[in-house]
């Protein structure tokens, strides 16, 4: 009887120790790795985001064309419930499958302001969720070639890309996937947001980057391996004062389709926590872009501006509010 009394002791004891480990584990990784999103784990989130760009016009600039992406509606990934403008966009566009709007300002005055405001429900879907659907149904692997290519930023071709791909084997795409995500995180150390991009050749000689380093070195190696898969440009639910703006990527798998994954989000060193990460994706992801090159908006991820004339500067503000699920839809 005292013998089962002390292994119910010690058993509560090391349960104990086991979610004491966890806790701190999750908090210093907070605290490390601020870019995280770290909301909670509720299968659809109502958000509002306010974008606010301001321009600076110092000398005698003529023409100012400004291009930013609009998150569409995606089904079962997110619900676009409204958008406005404070001024009407000069047109709103489609192209490469992504939706546009262009504000065009001739003979500028010496500071212009765009505001936009979206009202969105982010849905959950992530590995977990894409199983559950997915009935056990054949996606066809047509119309991928251009999410296997070799690519400014993507470089699967080069000789260090590849000699790593050929390291990692598995039975299944997902072996794959999950050996690939387990490298780049293994083989990564975030740092602080870049001025610049580096690409996947450069974030693999340097073991460091953020959040666009991780994601090109993901994508290269999967594409590597030919299995279909594309950089994922967007916004990611905070309300503190880490930049909304983030990537994460999306992989083609023959069973289930498009799967998101977010390298960056699972560099844990906590292996249960990673491999949730990896399966387990929070409904905190408003998607915009999947094109990593993308000339509409001067290759950049988020928007892109021309200026005839002299110089024309912008500055953005990106602001997050959760919202009661109730709000009316904006027309």
């Amino acid at each position: 009887m005292e013998l089962r009394k002390l292994f119910l002791v010690l058993l509560l004891v090391v349960s104990i120790s086991l979610e004491d480990l966890t806790a701190r584990s999750m908090l210093r990784q907070r605290r490390e790795y601020p870019h995280r999103p770290q909301d909670s784990t509720a299968e659809r989130n109502m958000v509002e985001l306010d974008l606010s760009y301001d321009f600076s016009v110092p000398g005698e600039t003529f023409r100012i064309s400004f291009v930013v992406i609009l998150p569409e509606t995606i089904p079962g990934r997110q619900n676009i419930l409204g958008i406005k403008y404070s001024q009407k966009p000069t047109r709103i566009f489609n192209k490469n499958g992504n939706r546009y709007a262009e504000f065009v300002f001739t003979r500028p005055g010496r500071q212009e302001k765009v505001e936009i405001n979206i009202r969105a429900e982010l849905l959950r879907y992530d590995l977990f969720t894409a199983r559950e659907e997915a009935e056990k149904k054949h996606y066809e692997d047509t119309g991928l070639k251009d999410f296997l290519k070799h690519e400014k930023y993507i470089e699967k071709d080069h000789a260090e890309i590849q000699q790593i791909a050929e390291s990692i084997d598995g039975h299944t795409q997902i072996d794959i996937v999950k050996k690939i995500y387990n490298y780049v995180i293994d083989n990564m150390e975030y740092t602080t947001h870049n001025d610049k991009d580096w690409g996947a050749v450069k974030a693999l000689q340097s073991k460091k980057g953020d959040c666009t380093e991780y994601s090109d070195l993901f994508v290269a190696l999967c594409r590597a391996k030919k299995i279909p898969a594309m950089f994922a440009a967007g916004y990611t639910v905070r309300f503190g004062d880490v930049s909304p703006k983030h990537n994460w990527v999306e992989v083609f798998l023959q069973d289930y389709g498009w799967v998101p994954f977010d390298p960056s989000w699972g560099d844990f060193e906590n292996f249960i926590l990673r491999d949730r990460s990896f399966s387990r994706m929070r409904p905190v992801y408003m998607y915009l872009n999947h094109i990593r090159n993308d000339e509409m908006i001067n290759n950049s991820h988020f928007a892109g501006y021309k200026y005839w004339g002299d110089r024309a500067k912008v500055t953005d503000s990106i602001e997050f509010k959760r919202i009661s699920p109730t709000f009316p839809m904006i027309r």
